[in-house]
């Protein structure tokens, strides 16, 4: 068990692992919500049975609004009372996936849940562009960076915060192994349908990626708490 912050430093160092660890658990779920619009869209255009049922969807918009709402707010609500403000590359970055969530929210929030049936649901432009690269890798691609980043800031400070940066490790690792799992769902949907699926293949390819993605920044901050 590690020992308890012994200085203001150590003690700023556990509260940036718990901003980060909140952070994450705000943002890091859109990526699944985002792909599972997608395969709701894709299997309604294709007019095949629906996989992502009427409370999946509703669940997904409000991950994905949560996660807008946190977008919003990070660097004035999570950041600002810790002194932090995100480097010049980061803030591109958030501002670029925050532009997405504001454009997917402005399609989900139409929508309405009746019957068990989702209505109101009218896409705009390319869901694919939007909901996986936009939305889905801008989110992985944010969630990893700003770990790093993380990192960073206690490297400059170290203190025993190994409590948290495992918590936040097994954080990261278990959106992996969901997204994964929501991967393989991919794969068998694109088998089912044939030709018509062969977006859903495209679908499974990138959440790999993206899944690669964060197991690599999972054994990153692993070998980091190794090491204090």
């Amino acid at each position: 068990m590690s020992s308890k912050p012994k200085n203001a430093n150590s003690e700023n160092q556990a509260t940036l692992e718990r901003t980060l660890h909140l952070i994450l658990s705000k943002i890091a779920p859109v990526r699944v919500a985002a792909l599972q619009i997608l395969i709701h869209h894709m299997e309604a255009e294709a007019e095949g049975e629906q996989n992502v049922t009427a409370e999946e969807f509703t669940d997904a918009v409000k991950k994905i609004q949560e996660g807008l709402a946190a977008a919003h707010g990070l660097e004035t609500d999570y950041l600002a009372p810790h002194d932090v403000t995100l480097p010049e590359d980061l803030s591109k970055q958030l501002s670029a996936m925050t532009e997405a969530l504001d454009e997917l929210d402005r399609i989900i929030s139409r929508c309405s849940v009746s019957e068990g049936e989702v209505r109101g649901f009218r896409p705009v432009g390319n869901m694919y562009d939007l909901c996986c690269t936009r939305v889905a890798k801008g989110v992985s691609a944010f969630s990893a960076d700003l770990g790093n980043f993380f990192l960073e800031l206690n490297d400059k400070g170290r203190a025993d915060v190994t409590d948290h940066t495992s918590s936040i490790a097994m954080e990261i690792g278990k959106i992996g192994r969901v997204i994964n799992m929501v991967a393989t769902n991919a794969s068998i949907e694109a088998a089912r349908v044939g030709d018509l699926g062969k977006g859903f293949t495209v679908i499974a390819d990138e959440v790999k990626t993206l899944s690669a993605r964060v197991s690599s920044l999972s054994v990153s901050l692993t070998d980091r708490e190794k090491l204090n």
